[in-house]
């Protein structure tokens, strides 16, 4: 992973803390970018209490992967809340 690719995923992990809030805790971003640079993905472990929730999105380039992954996340935030009321679905 080159310097740019690091920045993004930090970056990325930084935001996803942001829209997943309090509870739910980003464990790892994942950035897979081959060398021909054609194709990307990015895998994000969430733990949200007991349970782990792994997102993933997949671009022709590194930058078409911020708004899928941030969206997922706000499910998987969505998703927490109707557990925390209702319980497991």
């Amino acid at each position: 992973m080159n310097d740019a690719e690091m920045r993004f995923a930090e970056r990325l992990a930084e935001d996803l803390a942001q829209v997943l809030g309090v509870g739910i805790v980003v464990g790892d971003i994942e950035l897979d970018v081959p060398e021909s640079g054609r194709g990307a993905r990015v895998t994000a472990t969430l733990l949200a209490g007991p349970r782990v929730e792994t997102i993933e999105a997949v671009g022709a380039s590194v930058l078409e992967l911020y708004e899928p992954i941030v969206r997922r996340a706000a499910e998987v935030r969505l998703k927490d809340a109707f557990w925390q009321m209702i319980g497991p679905a």
